[in-house]
């Protein structure tokens, strides 16, 4: 059976800077970007082509 990781959460201290750099220096797709209250937010990315 072959076996993969299919979601993984991280926490950053800052949503933008985390965006900057897995989307801008890494290079992920940003799939989704959601504000859920004032200080919350659900960010997905995921690598470019996945």
């Amino acid at each position: 059976m072959s076996q993969h990781i299919s979601a993984l959460a991280l926490v950053v201290p800052d949503y933008d800077a985390g965006i900057a750099f897995y989307v801008g220096k890494l290079g992920f797709d940003l799939i989704e970007d959601t504000e859920l209250t004032a200080t919350k937010r659900w960010v997905l990315i995921a690598p470019k082509g996945a």
